[in-house]
C-alpha cells in the first residue's frame, strides 16, 4: 500500500513539473481614436478690480462671536455628562457576589465613585470617573492586584463643577 502511494506521489511530481515557455507576443493597440480633443486653454491673468467708491464697514464681528461663544458656554453648563473612563472590576450574573464585591469596594475605596449596575443578565461594578485614559490606566495597575480581570472602559462620566 505504501509503495502505491509513493508511486502515485512520484508520478504527480513528474507530470506536474512542466517547463514553462516565455511569452514573446507584444500587445499593441491604437487608442488615439478614443481620446477626447479638448480646446486649448489660454491663461489670462485678470487685472485687479478697482472700486471708485470706498466701502464703509459697519458692525463688529467680535460682538457676534462673543454672543455665539456665550451661547455655547450656556449650552455646555447644561450638560451633566462628558466622555471619560471607568474601571470595570466585576461583570457576572451572580447578584450576591456582585453585592459583596460592591460593599468591599466601598470599604477599600471610599473616596471613589462606585457604581453597581444591572443590565440583564449581568451585574457590573465600575469604579472611578477619569477624564483621561492615562489616569485610569495608572489606577488600573493598582486595582489589578485585587481584581485581576479589571479593564478600562470608555463611558459617559458626570461633570463635577466648581460649585459642587
Amino acid at each position: 500500500m505504501r509503495s502505491y502511494r509513493l508511486i502515485f506521489l512520484f508520478s504527480i511530481l513528474v507530470f506536474a513539473c512542466k517547463v514553462s515557455k516565455p511569452v514573446n507576443k507584444v500587445y499593441n493597440e491604437d487608442l488615439s481614436v478614443y481620446r477626447l480633443e479638448l480646446p486649448k486653454v489660454i491663461d489670462v491673468v485678470p487685472s485687479p478690480k478697482t472700486f471708485k467708491e470706498s466701502v464703509e464697514l459697519y458692525g463688529h464681528i467680535t460682538k457676534e462671536i462673543d454672543s455665539i461663544s456665550h451661547l455655547m458656554v450656556a449650552q455646555n453648563k447644561k450638560l451633566k455628562l462628558r466622555d471619560g473612563f471607568v474601571i470595570q472590576v466585576y461583570s457576572n450574573t451572580n447578584r450576591d457576589e456582585a453585592l459583596d464585591i460592591h460593599n468591599y469596594c466601598q470599604d477599600v475605596f471610599p473616596e471613589l465613585l462606585i457604581n453597581l449596575t444591572y443590565n440583564q443578565p449581568d451585574y457590573r461594578i465600575k469604579i472611578g470617573a477619569f477624564h483621561e485614559k492615562l489616569n485610569a490606566t495608572r489606577f488600573l495597575n493598582d486595582i489589578k492586584k485585587i481584581f485581576p480581570k479589571s479593564i478600562v472602559i470608555a463611558e459617559k462620566i458626570p461633570i463635577i463643577g466648581p460649585d459642587e
